[in-house]
């Protein structure tokens, strides 16, 4: 898309490939709330319970990634949900979706930089240089949450294909991490066989909790959307943007199943039933699972959630920033957040905005609120491109 600014004509830089894109809709999906929700799910629903919720979401996601993926080639522009509601109802009903959008990426930025910096206390505590130090944790969460926002938001001013590149190798890292284990859990079965004994209780709690468990762990299959906000960036969009939202799906079902099943092997309940000791561990359960499972398993599973935060982080503020550009450009906000500049070809005033909403909410609110909101305004969101 071209924008005349003084009479100069600027076009947004189309430096994101298949790959890029992918690996944006993989980093916005396995996000590190996976890590709590995986072992709160096996309690309840058991370890053929929720091998089966990840197959049916991931299939049902993958239908809806059909729509979206079609949507996205007919329509590639910045905009993404809010420019498909706004083609569908016009006026105020598309603004409307278009801030809730943006807000929501906004906030969840926020609730990924917290995670990131309380992920990485976690590791730190336990060492005898942080220890020295005599911090305290929450006001060291705070700062280490402001630093990593601002060396993301620097990077997506530097230019998109800087941005993308960050996200591959982050997400690679959370990728490469969570392949690793799941591909020892594969030799550890091989060796372990008896741990197959784990799966004879296949569903205990009955059938209805299968499906509280796709309920409890589907926002895990959501995020592919924002590869759709690269519409004016993708390198031949309307081929490599529908491509990259399935194959995304795919490779993140794929993960989530081969996770659960490292996890379950792994596990050493002792006389209890599997899903009763996962149901009393409750949102440690999974570290705990990988950390029986294999050496350094505590290490690594912090570290993967530590990749998953800021891969999402960086997602979010790209996406966020091209959804208030989209809205300027259409002339419902100040044509300021629409101006792209003239070197980085990056929207700077819409990434400014964005920007200032992350770092202020990310210094003022607790990780529980931050975390409500962003829950409260996607599912908002998530019921407006239901209707259209």
């Amino acid at each position: 898309m071209i924008m005349e600014h003084n009479g100069e004509k600027i076009e947004l830089s189309r430096g994101l490939s298949l790959v890029h894109l992918m690996m944006m809709g993989m980093g916005m999906m396995i996000g590190a709330g996976v890590f709590v929700a995986t072992g709160i799910a096996i309690g309840f629903a058991g370890p053929g319970g929720i091998l089966i919720a990840f197959a049916l979401n991931g299939l049902i996601a993958f239908f809806s990634a059909m729509s979206f993926a079609e949507l996205a080639s007919a329509l590639p522009t910045a905009g993404g949900a809010y420019t498909y509601i706004d083609e569908a109802f016009k006026g105020f009903i598309g603004f409307i979706s278009g801030w809730i959008n943006w807000f929501a990426l906004t906030v969840a930025g926020s609730l990924y930089a917290i995670t990131f910096a309380t992920y990485t206390v976690f590791l730190l505590e336990g060492t005898d240089w942080f220890i020295s130090l005599n911090l305290e944790s929450e006001g060291v969460i705070k700062l280490l949450a402001l630093g990593m926002a601002i060396v993301f938001i620097i990077i997506n001013y530097i230019g998109v294909s800087e941005t993308g590149s960050i996200e591959n190798l982050i997400t690679l890292g959370q990728m490469g991490t969570l392949a690793f284990i799941g591909l020892f859990s594969i030799y550890y079965i091989i060796v372990h066989p008896e741990k197959l004994a784990h799966f004879n209780d296949f569903v205990p709690n009955g059938w209805d909790k299968v499906l509280m468990a796709m309920r409890f762990t589907y926002v895990g299959f959501e995020g592919y959307e924002v590869i759709a906000h690269a519409g004016e960036e993708a390198v031949n969009p309307k081929e490599t943007v529908p491509k990259a939202i399935l194959y995304s799906v795919a490779a993140v079902t794929a993960t989530y199943l081969l996770f659960a099943f490292a996890a379950i092997v792994g596990a050493e309940p002792g006389n209890m039933p599997l899903s009763q000791w996962f149901a009393e561990l409750g949102p440690v359960g999974m570290g705990e699972a990988i950390r029986d499972l294999m050496p350094y398993g505590g290490l690594l599973i912090t570290l993967a959630a530590i990749f998953s935060s800021t891969s999402a982080l960086n997602a979010t503020i790209y996406s966020s920033t091209r959804v208030l550009f989209a809205i300027s450009r259409d002339g419902r906000l100040p044509s300021i957040f629409s101006r792209i500049h003239r070197v980085r070809r990056v929207p700077h005033y819409a990434l400014f905005a964005s920007s200032l909403i992350v770092l202020t909410v990310a210094l003022i609110f607790p990780i529980e609120d931050v975390a409500a909101s962003a829950d409260i305004v996607f599912l908002l969101i998530s019921s407006s491109s239901t209707r259209r």
